[in-house]
């Protein structure tokens, strides 16, 4: 058996609507490696204990199948954007992805938002022209997409663990779950909310790696963690 020790200090607003400073200690455990997979696809490669991670805060914010999908997308954007950061900035992804869904000016889906660039189709399907247009694959066309996560050229893959071992990576692990947590709660379920900590922000920057072409059309909301909020 494997441990994942987990500590949080959290301001959010509960269902009730009463403000609460979250704070969670304890110790979860996670049996073998579950091999259960998405019935959706998504843009991560998720390890053992990455995957057990989701089933069990699905299963204890009871989230409705037809949200897996769009929670996902937001719980990869949030990891990869944002694993380094406290949770105040991963709320902070969540809330400028949710903002994106809710402006007349990007995609009105989560996955949409997070997935939204141009793309290429696969050598192996664009070969046949007999193939279904659902059948098809599509990739993102590099370093041309929203988030750069999705288009870098990379492999995605959330490492909570070494699957030869099963060790957990705690620090990965850490971020994975707290990542899920935070998008089950931006998208209304669960015991918590995540209020906008951004000040209604559509963009940001790592302020400490580039300053953005677009950075001087925007006015600058506010600064979380490594990241700069515009709108």
């Amino acid at each position: 058996m494997n441990q994942f020790k987990s500590f949080l200090i959290l301001t959010l607003t509960t269902v009730g609507g009463a403000l609460a400073i979250l704070l969670i200690t304890g110790i979860a455990s996670f049996a073998n490696a579950d091999d259960r997979k998405f019935s959706f696809p998504h843009a991560a490669e998720l390890t053992s204990q990455a995957k057990q991670i989701v089933w069990q805060e699905v299963n204890e914010s009871k989230i409705p199948n037809s949200k897996h999908q769009e929670m996902i997308c937001l719980a990869e954007n949030i990891y990869f954007e944002s694993r380094a950061e406290g949770v105040e900035g991963k709320a902070a992804v969540a809330n400028v992805t949710r903002n994106r869904v809710e402006s007349e000016d990007f995609p009105n889906t989560y996955c949409g938002v997070v997935y939204q660039g141009p793309v290429r189709e696969s050598w192996k399907t664009k070969k046949d022209p007999n193939l279904a247009p659902e059948d098809r694959v599509y990739y993102p066309r590099k370093n041309r997409c929203q988030f750069s996560w999705y288009c870098d050229g990379q492999k995605d893959v959330i490492w909570a663990n070494y699957e030869k071992t099963g060790q957990a990576i705690e620090l990965n692990a850490e971020a994975w779950r707290k990542s899920v947590e935070i998008a089950i709660w931006t998208l209304g379920y669960g015991t918590y909310r995540v209020n906008d900590n951004t000040k209604g922000s559509l963009y940001y920057y790592a302020h400490n790696l580039v300053y953005p072409y677009w950075a001087d059309s925007k006015q600058l909301q506010v600064v979380i963690g490594n990241h700069t909020f515009m709108k």
